[in-house]
């Protein structure tokens, strides 16, 4: 059985990643120059989602477990509210390209950092999903630098 604290980290991770996947698909619609890279990143933050959630329903069956006594369910919150913010500020068209590529970059690489997926132990089955979840957010960040070496279209620095 999780501990309260175990189902609230769970509860905001979940969070995060359909934040995630919010702010991207904005960002799609408001700099369709990069849209193929933000419609990837909703469609994986949300298969994020569902794999939290898959993890959710493992603990309680024994599939999995979670230690989560290293993670800050605080510093998961900041996160959720910074995006939060970046997704109002963005739909207010205050946001230019290279900023929302900037600000995809940095979180990306925060929840690198902070390796959340790392405190879970699962059956073997299970083993490829979490190398997945582990691998994928190395991939964004990957991607979105690629996207701001080719740099933002002229056009959308002057918004």
């Amino acid at each position: 059985m999780l501990e309260e604290k175990q189902v609230k980290i769970l509860m905001r991770m979940h969070e995060l990643e359909q934040s995630l996947a919010e702010m991207y698909a904005l960002f799609a619609e408001k700099f369709p120059g990069h849209r193929e890279l933000w419609q990837r990143l909703v469609a994986e933050e949300q298969e994020h989602a569902e794999a939290v959630q898959k993890f959710y329903r493992l603990t309680y069956e024994r599939g999995a477990s979670f230690s989560g006594e290293a993670i800050r369910i605080g510093a998961i919150e900041a996160i959720i509210e910074y995006v939060k913010k970046n997704c109002e500020i963005a739909g207010r068209d205050l946001l230019t390209e290279s900023q929302a590529l900037g600000i995809s970059r940095d979180i990306e690489k925060s929840l690198i950092a902070k390796d959340i997926f790392k405190h879970f132990k699962v059956r073997l089955d299970f083993a490829n999903l979490l190398r997945y979840l582990r691998e994928s957010s190395e991939d964004h960040a990957r991607l979105v630098e690629e996207a701001m070496k080719r740099g933002a279209k002229p056009a959308e620095h002057s918004r």
